[in-house]
């Protein structure tokens, strides 16, 4: 998948397609406080999943912002 395409749309609609749309809520409400450093996690992940299906995601992920979206994007669904 081209990390370009790859959208927090993207991944709500691939949480609740496999019906974790509830666990992952409460996960990133719980995780709220630790944007910041979930980031930092996703940056020093992203070399070491580089050439797998996860680089789009974990490239994804380095932005504080799509935290906050994918939250938003899963509270509403």
């Amino acid at each position: 998948m081209d990390d370009r395409m790859l959208a927090p749309q993207h991944i709500a609609e691939q949480i609740e397609r496999a019906g974790l749309r509830e666990p992952a809520a409460l996960l990133l409400d719980v995780l709220r406080p630790l944007d910041v450093i979930s980031s930092q996690l996703a940056l020093f992940v992203r070399p070491l999943v580089r050439g797998t299906g996860l680089y789009p995601y974990a490239n994804l992920l380095t932005d504080t912002a799509t935290w906050h979206t994918l939250r938003r994007l899963l509270a509403r669904q």
